[in-house]
């Protein structure tokens, strides 16, 4: 990787190397591995954080599924109560038609009785009309004759006492 380069030159340099050579060159390996135990650590703390980011995004994901889940089943179930009510609507209206057809065909019959005892009345009325009619003749006649009795009767009183 990064240090692959830096390793090859090195062991090339301590093939060659004067003991000052091999100090600075043991130096520079104790640089080296201080920088892998620092990049180490570097990439154990990246990783941990990344770690801890996964799980909390886990954790809010998980809680927002939970709650979106229970949305849904509230959802659900006032769906199923509106398709219940519906359901009693229709049966209402299914109902309540019927009634109206069953009132429209009374008030039908109804319509059609009082028509047919409205032409009785009227025919009753008209019969009575030309009987009360007949009555009124009679009563003429009748009070003529009194009228015409009653002047008898006094001209026959005055006819006798003169």
């Amino acid at each position: 990787h990064l240090y692959s380069p830096l390793i090859q030159a090195l062991a090339d340099l301590a093939s060659k190397a004067t003991p000052e050579m091999i100090a600075k060159i043991l130096k520079l390996f104790n640089e080296l591995r201080s920088a892998f135990a620092r990049d180490s650590q570097v990439a154990t703390q990246i990783e941990n954080k990344q770690q801890e980011a996964w799980t909390s995004l886990k954790v809010d994901l998980e809680t927002e599924r939970d709650a979106l889940q229970e949305k849904r089943t509230n959802l659900e179930r006032q769906i199923e109560g509106y398709r219940a009510i519906i359901a009693d609507c229709n049966r209402n209206i299914e109902y309540l038609t019927n009634q109206l057809n069953l009132a429209t065909e009374n008030l039908n019959a109804t319509v059609e009785h009082c028509e047919k005892l409205s032409a009785l009345y009227v025919a009753r009325n008209e019969e009575r009309a030309r009987e009360l009619e007949i009555i009124g003749r009679v009563v003429e006649y009748f009070e003529k004759r009194a009228k015409g009795f009653s002047e008898a009767v006094r001209n026959r009183v005055d006819g006798a006492s003169l």
